[in-house]
């Protein structure tokens, strides 16, 4: 079995959790801060169900490529589907999480809503921030795109798409929790996190009540893993699945697959370094006008 330390040191661990400590710490300087961190932040992940299930609707498209060498029947020997469900899997969650019955979408909507109300952005402050993106945001997400979704009938692609998506999954795991670590628990349960308490976690959006914090903690908390770790194994199986239906070494796959990985890792650190420096600045201005 492939495993996930074969993608990624300590050492480059280490580095990837204090890239994102740095962001967290700058947002929590100021509402205001947060309000950027959580809408940029919101933005980027908001393409991950779709570009999940367009990786997973390209691998299954590809009935030539994933086949099983002991099945002398080709039409029988097809396994594309075998190899895409287990990417699908997290898309699943996604677009309708079972317990909230909401699209995580939705829950990330609700919690940059309550993030504009504790900053009291007005919602002309709101689209101001918000629109135009900024030229950072918009090449994080222009490479997410080109990295992610990749394209049918075309294995090298599809397997480095598949590294893309076992490194979303491997990370979002480490974000999630390194946010719900400084929003909440360093916080003392004060500031966001106590005025979204105070109000029952609730805001209105759609015409319905929903979670504004569910968000983060369905994903991961600083106590425990979430959704993320279950869709990493996921993952890993369609690497397995795909090296066993590929008539390429393991070898081979696994460099396709560590090549994807690495093109997310640059665009991951990419947007947390921006992030930090936009949150850092907003604070800084903020207090200078004080």
């Amino acid at each position: 079995m492939f495993r996930i330390e074969e993608f990624q040191t300590a050492a480059e661990l280490e580095a990837m959790e204090s890239t994102i400590r740095r962001a967290c710490d700058a947002a929590v300087r100021d509402p205001y801060a947060q309000f950027l961190f959580i809408d940029r932040y919101t933005r980027w992940n908001g393409y991950a169900g779709a570009l999940v299930a367009k990786l997973s609707g390209n691998i299954g498209e590809s009935q030539d490529l994933f086949l099983d060498a002991n099945e002398p029947d080709r039409a029988q020997a097809v396994r594309g589907m075998d190899v895409a469900g287990h990417v699908l899997d997290a898309t699943v969650d996604e677009h309708l999480d079972k317990g909230h019955r909401v699209p995580h979408r939705t829950l990330a909507q609700a919690m940059r809503k309550a993030a504009a109300d504790y900053a009291g952005l007005s919602i002309d402050d709101r689209n101001a921030l918000s629109e135009p993106q900024p030229v950072w945001l918009k090449d994080v997400v222009a490479r997410t795109f080109r990295y992610y979704g990749s394209f049918p009938h075309d294995a090298e692609a599809l397997i480095r798409s598949i590294g893309t998506h076992i490194a979303s999954e491997s990370m979002a795991d480490r974000e999630y929790s390194i946010i719900d670590r400084v929003f909440r628990a360093e916080r003392h349960y004060e500031g966001f996190y106590q005025y979204l308490r105070d109000r029952d976690f609730r805001v209105e959006l759609g015409g319905k009540l929903v979670h504004a914090y569910a968000w983060i903690t369905i994903h991961a908390t600083f106590e425990s893993q979430g959704v993320e770790a279950e869709h990493l194994a996921e993952a890993m199986k369609a690497l397995e699945l795909a090296a066993r239906y590929r008539p390429e070494s393991r070898e081979r796959i696994l460099e396709l697959a560590r090549e994807g990985y690495r093109h997310f890792a640059d665009i991951q650190r990419d947007f947390f370094l921006h992030a930090a420096s936009e949150c850092d600045a907003a604070a800084d201005s903020r207090q200078q006008a004080a």
